[in-house]
């Protein structure tokens, strides 16, 4: 008995110590404006503060790591949150990322023109995430009524396609940009649609992460951050990788098309709150 007994003490101080060295997951998906998270995990400070960031494929599959408690908190924007009770159930947005400003675009192998007298239209995107929201604002703009077919994919996966009818593309950077090269108009983004819509990315985490935690997170972003406004040149060279098919012109091109948001404006707060949100738990620097 005693021996059991000392066995079971081991076992619950060595479990512990794995608590106090427990690392933090998190999730992030190829947008332009969660490189500065990429840039901290090369440069070393995100393995430092214990945090290890997986980075997707989609929107879809960083949705579905929180939901499955895979990791403990992911980039997304509002309208990944919004299509899923269940996550928007069990987490709070933590900081702002940046607002979309032209990076979210509507693509088309067919002028707008052509789009509008087209009785069915083909559709590529991501269900359930920002390209839905993004296309429901087109349709509403430009009064389109015509009859879509919805094709769930992957941006990389658009990447492998041929489209031979009239089709539309919702895509965001750095995707857009190599589409476009292969020869895609561009006929919408979320600049020109801002009357219909507002597109925020953030990082969102569990209810219960500890604060200091998303703090930590938080600060190795701002760093991060801080390095592409002061050596543009140098972060491209570290994040590259994450970007392929983007030449550095094109990637600081990309970038105006968002708005960093260091310290949200009342708006961007209010805005949120119209959503649904609970601010309460928002950081700034």
């Amino acid at each position: 008995m005693k021996a059991l007994l000392l066995a079971l003490m081991l076992l619950f101080f060595l479990g512990c110590g794995d608590v106090s060295q427990k690392y933090t997951t998190i999730a992030a998906n190829t947008w332009i404006g969660y490189l500065p998270l990429a840039y901290a995990h090369e440069m070393g400070w995100l393995k430092k503060d214990r945090f290890i960031l997986k980075w997707t494929n989609s929107l879809s599959e960083s949705k579905t790591l929180f939901r499955l408690g895979l990791c403990e908190g992911f980039c997304a924007t509002q309208y990944e949150v919004l299509s899923d009770p269940q996550i928007k159930a069990k987490s709070s947005p933590y900081f702002f990322i940046d607002q979309s400003l032209g990076a979210d675009q509507i693509l088309s192998n067919v002028p707008l023109q052509e789009l509008k007298r087209s009785p069915k239209i083909e559709v590529y995107l991501e269900l359930s995430s920002v390209n839905e929201a993004l296309l429901d604002a087109f349709v509403k703009a430009n009064d389109l009524n015509a009859s879509f077919k919805l094709n769930d994919t992957t941006q990389d996966n658009l990447l492998q396609m041929s489209f031979k009818k009239p089709s539309l593309i919702v895509t965001y950077e750095p995707y857009a940009t190599i589409l476009r090269q292969r020869g895609f108009f561009l006929v919408d983004s979320s600049k020109t649609l801002q009357p219909f819509i507002r597109i925020y990315d953030l990082f969102f985490g569990q209810k219960r992460v500890a604060p200091h935690r998303v703090r930590l997170l938080y600060m190795s972003f701002l760093k991060g951050l801080q390095q592409l406004q002061q050596r543009p040149q140098y972060f491209y060279e570290i994040v590259k990788k994450y970007i392929p098919h983007v030449s550095y012109e094109e990637f600081r091109k990309e970038l105006k098309g968002i708005r960093w948001i260091q310290k949200p404006s009342p708006m961007d707060i209010a805005y949120l709150k119209s959503q649904g949100f609970d601010t309460s738990k928002l950081l700034y620097p």
